[in-house]
């Protein structure tokens, strides 16, 4: 089972992949917030209603499972969290998942921002950097977020493998980095870098690049989109 916090469309994938989900929506919002100004985004809403899910919402979930005994999960999947209090109880929840059954597995998608802005608050940093970041197996920030956990720019494979190997130093054992580097074919190319922490404490890494003739005639490269990388999240988990 997975316990699995954030996006209806992780648990669709999840669930039609085999696996048996417990989705936590951290948001339920009517619509697309739309306040990210890089995107280009096809429409945009003037009013978004619904609720954000507090720590205290979260701690009494939790409760509930652990009071009848049912927190029995092999896998936790962690996405967007609105406010320090609430990424806090989500390492909390881990911690104790962890301390009953070491084997569990902790993906971690640490969303903060993209292309150098933050759609959080900054206070979620250091709670990423020095509480999640540690009890994650599995890290997948994209490159801004690398960056911001690192303490230096990623604008280049160098400084992605640089940062990679300093998340591994860490403790984490797979590392995924989404997007925002420029591969060797180019600035038009789309990369996905990939690192795993081996046995023999070396790093086995990987490089997935798209260049742009690919995506030619495929209708998707000019326009922006949203929930890509919690696809690729959830598809790295199920593999």
């Amino acid at each position: 089972m997975s316990l699995v916090e954030e996006a209806l469309s992780r648990e669709r994938d999840k669930r039609l992949n085999g696996f048996e989900v417990d989705p936590i929506n951290s948001v339920q919002f009517s619509n697309h917030a739309g306040n990210v100004e890089f995107l280009n985004l096809p429409k945009s809403y003037k009013y978004v209603k619904g609720q954000r899910l507090t720590d205290l919402d979260l701690s009494d979930l939790y409760e509930g499972l652990k009071l009848n005994e049912i927190n029995e999960y092999t896998h936790i999947l962690t996405g967007y969290c609105g406010n320090a209090a609430f990424l806090t109880k989500i390492a909390d929840i881990v911690k104790d998942l962890k301390s009953k059954d070491p084997s569990v597995l902790f993906v971690c998608d640490p969303v903060m921002g993209d292309n150098g802005m933050y759609y959080v608050p900054k206070e979620l940093l250091p709670v990423y950097r020095d509480v999640v970041v540690p009890l994650a197996n599995v890290l997948t920030p994209n490159a801004f977020e690398l960056g911001e956990i690192v303490g230096f720019d990623i604008v280049n494979e160098e400084d992605c493998i640089r940062g990679m190997d300093i998340i591994h130093n860490i403790g984490v054992e797979t590392v995924v980095v989404t997007s925002g580097v420029e591969g060797s074919q180019g600035p038009d190319t789309l990369c996905c870098f990939a690192s795993t922490r081996e046995f023999c404490n070396a790093a086995s890494k990987s490089t997935l690049q798209m260049p742009p003739e690919a995506r030619e005639g495929s209708g998707f490269a000019s326009h922006d989109y949203v929930g890509n990388s919690s696809v690729l999240v959830t598809y790295s988990l199920l593999y």
